[in-house]
């Protein structure tokens, strides 16, 4: 494998904004530079989308229940996650509280430094090292850990106009989303490609105190429906 130097150190306040992976080396040595990985990154929250390219055609499915084997046997070979990253010393942990695929046998956890404006993260507990890079670092970020009255849980994060969306159901099915407030919080790339385009609309009740939140879903047969969503943390200034 080959040898990756850090440069210079970052401190987890310059992270905020949606960064784009360039290149990861793995540790047997073998490069990717294709696979579709984005990195929503908060005050400490964040959502992570890694998707294999290329992607089948979905142009023609509007829910779960069209799905032909080969969009499922795609969909599972996806990865990703959300939940909290924290810092000590110089190594970054992502703590992982929502993830598409079983956990690993170690943490994740690595070191980040700059080197030639690209950040550089280089694996602690493995061999590997990632690129990334990132348009402009964010200012307005916020975030809330939700929870539904029958276990559900679900992570609704806001970096500028970017927002992230993960949900884990009572039954174990994950949805991890990407999207732009600007135009109604509208849904631009997602593990469930069928969620793409559509509004996810938080909310606050209307009959209740703020910290009830609502959500638009569907279900496997393309059913409107709505997520009622108890607020249990948030970090920076929550505007919906």
């Amino acid at each position: 494998m080959t040898a990756q130097k850090a440069g210079t150190p970052v401190r987890m306040a310059e992270c905020a904004g949606l960064w784009q992976r360039t290149l990861l080396v793995d540790t047997d040595g073998s490069q990717d530079l294709t696979t579709d990985v984005r990195w929503l990154q908060g005050l400490t929250r964040f959502v992570d989308l890694r998707r294999p390219t290329p992607r089948p055609d979905f142009s023609e499915v509007r829910c779960a229940s069209d799905l032909t084997d080969q969009q499922r046997g795609w969909l599972h070979m996806q990865d990703g996650f959300a939940g909290e990253l924290t810092q000590y010393d110089d190594i970054f942990h992502w703590q992982r509280h929502i993830e598409l695929q079983p956990p690993g046998p170690h943490p994740d956890e690595g070191r980040m430094s700059y080197a030639a404006g690209v950040l550089v993260e280089i694996g602690v507990h493995a061999d590997y090292f990632e690129h990334w890079t990132r348009d402009a670092p964010a200012q307005d970020c916020w975030a809330m850990d939700l929870e539904s009255t029958d276990g559900a849980r679900a992570l609704l994060l806001r970096v500028e106009d970017h927002f992230g969306w993960a949900r884990r159901d009572s039954e174990g099915a994950v949805e991890l989303s990407l999207g732009s407030v600007s135009g109604g919080w509208i849904i631009d790339d997602s593990a469930l490609p069928y969620r793409e385009q559509q509004a996810l609309a938080p909310r606050w009740s209307t009959t209740d105190d703020r910290n009830t939140l609502h959500t638009n879903d569907i279900d496997a047969n393309g059913t409107p429906l709505t997520w009622e969503w108890l607020v249990r943390y948030t970090e920076g200034s929550v505007t919906l």
